[in-house]
C-alpha cells in the first residue's frame, strides 16, 4: 500500500526541466549562477572565442563540467545556444576593434578571422543578428559619427 501511494504521488511531481537535447541540469540556483559567472569571466579574460573552431567541449573542459551540462545550462539559464553565446563575444570584440580604429586596413575576411570566425558569411550573419547592421555599415556609421 505504501509503495502504491508513493507511485501515486510521483504522478503529481514535476519532472526535472530538460534542455532541447533531453539533458537536464539538476544544480542548485547558486551553483548555476556561479558557473555562469565563471564562464563569463573566462570568456572575458582568456578570450577563447578568438580561436577559430573553438567548441563547447573545449569550454566545458576549461570549466570542468560535462559538455551536455554546459549545453543545458546555456539553453535553459542563459537562453542561448553555444554558437550564439560564442558569437556574441566575437561581435562585441569586433565592435571594440572598429571603435578603436585598429582594423581600418582589414577587409571583411581579415576582420572576421581576427575575431575568431571561420568565414566572412558567418561573421556577417552573426554581426547583423546581434547589432542590426552589417560590419561594413556599422564601421561606416561609427566613423561618420566620429567626424561630427
Amino acid at each position: 500500500m505504501k509503495i502504491r501511494l508513493q507511485s501515486f504521488f510521483r504522478l503529481f511531481q514535476a519532472p526535472p526541466k530538460k534542455s532541447k537535447n533531453g539533458h537536464s541540469v539538476n544544480w542548485s540556483p547558486e551553483k548555476m549562477r556561479i558557473t555562469i559567472k565563471q564562464m563569463d569571466e573566462f570568456m572575458e579574460l582568456k578570450q577563447p572565442f578568438l580561436q577559430t573552431g573553438y567548441n563547447i567541449k573545449r569550454l566545458a573542459d576549461e570549466l570542468k563540467i560535462p559538455s551536455y551540462q554546459l549545453s543545458a545550462l546555456l539553453n535553459r539559464q542563459v537562453g542561448s545556444n553555444f554558437n550564439d553565446y560564442l558569437n556574441r563575444y566575437r561581435v562585441k570584440y569586433c565592435k571594440q576593434l572598429i571603435q578603436g580604429g585598429t582594423v581600418s586596413n582589414l577587409n571583411l575576411k581579415g576582420l572576421s578571422a581576427k575575431c575568431g570566425f571561420s568565414n566572412r558569411n558567418t561573421f556577417t550573419t552573426a554581426f547583423k543578428k546581434f547589432t542590426g547592421h552589417t560590419p561594413s555599415d556599422y564601421a561606416r556609421n561609427f566613423h561618420s559619427l566620429q567626424e561630427l
